[in-house]
């Protein structure tokens, strides 16, 4: 499916009635309208469909509604509309976020300038921080990088990512060269914005980040991950969630290792060097 439109804003709901009235909203509020919002609902119970639908007749031209069964989950759903949609720039978007007004033009900027740097057919994704707010929109913190001990600036080649993915999917935008080398089939995925991260950083693409938080990321406890106090994940936390951690770093590896082979040590000591990194940088 392709757009007229320069960048393909990609929507996945499920049982979002509560909040994507207001995030629909805040893509009308944006400084930039080069955009179409691609949705796929993955089988919502509640209104969800009625409030997208009637959001589609009030404003004809800016969302198309993608009809195909569920796919069972935030990843899968992100990535099959990846492939049904074509344009030259793609965002993920959450259903229960908030996108500030500058959100897509200050990361476009960004976009250009490094196309106009950088060597052409490179792929490139630009990302940002964000602001993590409560259900009620209340700041908990203004900085999620700094919430959660993420520092971009660390990452400069592959191997750097085994430490975790800094880029969080909802502030993302990529090129469309970016979507061509994005590694497939997607069976290992752990979360769509890993994977398409990993895979810019797999061939040396270029990976930006922009400082200044472009959304508020609510948090009301049905986050599929949501923002954690990196300071509060205790010994007794990470005893009491073990057997889910392991799980989660196991599937991590599988797919680090997939996109671009890796020693087990060079993963390893690269997990290292960013808990280094951490205590002598907080």
């Amino acid at each position: 499916m392709t757009g007229t439109h320069h960048i393909a804003i990609l929507l996945a709901t499920y049982n979002g009635e509560r909040y994507i009235e207001e995030q629909l909203n805040s893509l009308l509020a944006q400084t930039c309208q080069d955009w179409h919002v691609y949705v796929h609902d993955d089988g919502s119970q509640d209104g969800t469909v009625d409030v997208l639908n009637s959001f589609a007749s009030a404003h004809p031209g800016k969302m198309t509604i993608l009809d195909y069964p569920p796919t069972g989950g935030p990843c899968k759903n992100f990535m099959s509309m990846l492939e049904r949609v074509d344009a030259p720039y793609y965002m993920f978007c959450d259903q229960d976020d908030v996108w500030l007004p500058e959100k897509i033009e200050r990361t476009f900027h960004v976009m250009r300038q490094a196309e106009i740097a950088g060597p052409t057919d490179t792929p490139i994704l630009i990302h940002t921080d964000l602001t993590v707010v409560d259900e009620d929109k209340n700041v908990i913190n203004p900085s999620f990088w700094n919430y959660s001990r993420i520092y971009p600036q660390w990452f400069t080649n592959y191997i750097d990512y085994a430490a975790l993915n800094p880029v969080t999917g909802c502030t993302m935008l990529f090129n469309a060269k970016a979507k061509a080398i994005i590694k497939r089939p997607y069976d290992l995925a752990t979360m769509h914005d890993a994977w398409v991260t990993f895979s810019v950083a797999a061939v040396n693409g270029i990976i930006e980040s922009v400082k200044e938080p472009t959304i508020l990321y609510r948090q009301h406890g049905h986050n599929t991950l949501g923002a954690k106090d990196a300071k509060k994940l205790t010994l007794s936390y990470k005893i009491k969630n073990f057997f889910a951690i392991i799980k989660h770093k196991r599937a991590r590896f599988k797919e680090f290792n997939y996109i671009r082979k890796v020693r087990i040590r060079e993963y390893m000591a690269a997990k290292k060097r960013y808990r280094l990194f951490l205590k002598n940088n907080d």
